[in-house]
C-alpha cells in the first residue's frame, strides 16, 4: 500500500485525466505515453486507453469500479469493445449530462450521484457497476464526483461537507471518512486524487498534512 505525489500531463490535477479500479488505470488515448507509462508502472496497474473523441479529461468523463465502466455518449466503439474484452460491464450513456466523473462517485459496493443525474442513468449505473447509488449533494454542491473520492476502505470529501451529508455517506457506505483538501488547500478533492484499494496518487502540490489525512481516511495507513 502506498501514497505518492505525482504530476500528470504537467499538472497536479491528476484526477481530471485518469481514474483507476483495482486492475486498470484508465487514461486518455491522446495522452503522452511516457508520462502515462511512468504512472501506471509505479502503481502496478495495466494502462487502459480510453477514446472519448480526443477529449483528454477521462477522469471527469467516466465512472468505474471493479465491475464495469460507464462512459459518456461520445465514447469510441472500439473503446467499448476493448473494455468488454477485459471482462468488464460497459454502459454508454445517451444523456446530455456527459461529465459523469464530476457527478458520480463509486467504489465496488456503493455509489453517490448528483441530483442532476437522470434517474434512468442512475439505474444504468447501478446495473453496470453492481452497486446501489444514492442521490445526494456534497458540501451543498451537485458536483458529487469532484467533491468525493473513495475506495473500498474509506472516503475523503470536500471540507465543507455538511454533517448531514457526511452521515449519509458514512451510514450507507459503512466506511469511515474525512473532510480534506488536496494540492495545498483545494477543496474539490477528486480532481487531485487517483485511488484504488492499494495505492493513492495525489497531486504534487499536496502538503504533508494532506497526505497523512488522505492516507488515513482511505485505509492505507492500516495496511
Amino acid at each position: 500500500m502506498t501514497i505518492e505525489r505525482v504530476k500528470l500531463f504537467n499538472t497536479e490535477n491528476i484526477g481530471v485525466f485518469a481514474q483507476a479500479n483495482n486492475r486498470f488505470l484508465f487514461v486518455p488515448r491522446a495522452g503522452r505515453a511516457g508520462s502515462l507509462d511512468a504512472v501506471s508502472g509505479r502503481v502496478g496497474l495495466e494502462r487502459f486507453e480510453v477514446d472519448l473523441g480526443n477529449i483528454s479529461a477521462v477522469g471527469i468523463m467516466i465512472v468505474c469500479n471493479d465491475y464495469g465502466v460507464v462512459l459518456p455518449y461520445n465514447a469510441d466503439p472500439e473503446t467499448v469493445s476493448a473494455i468488454r474484452s477485459k471482462g468488464l460491464n460497459v454502459h454508454v450513456s445517451t444523456s446530455k449530462v456527459n461529465a459523469l466523473g464530476n457527478l458520480v462517485a463509486v467504489n465496488s459496493r456503493v455509489g453517490y450521484a448528483s441530483p442532476r443525474v437522470p434517474s434512468s442513468l442512475v439505474s444504468a449505473i447501478e446495473d453496470t457497476l453492481g452497486v446501489e447509488v444514492f442521490t445526494t449533494t456534497v458540501a451543498g454542491l451537485s458536483t458529487v464526483g469532484s467533491s468525493l473520492a473513495m475506495n473500498n476502505k474509506g472516503f475523503v470529501c470536500h471540507p465543507e461537507t455538511t454533517d448531514e451529508e457526511f452521515e449519509i455517506i458514512q451510514a450507507t457506505s459503512k466506511l469511515e471518512g474525512s473532510r480534506v483538501t488536496v494540492n495545498g488547500g483545494y477543496p474539490y478533492v477528486r480532481s487531485g486524487i487517483i485511488c484504488n484499494d492499494k495505492v493513492v496518487l495525489v497531486g504534487q502540490l499536496s502538503t504533508g498534512v494532506e497526505l497523512a489525512e488522505i492516507e488515513s481516511a482511505l485505509g492505507l495507513s492500516d495496511s
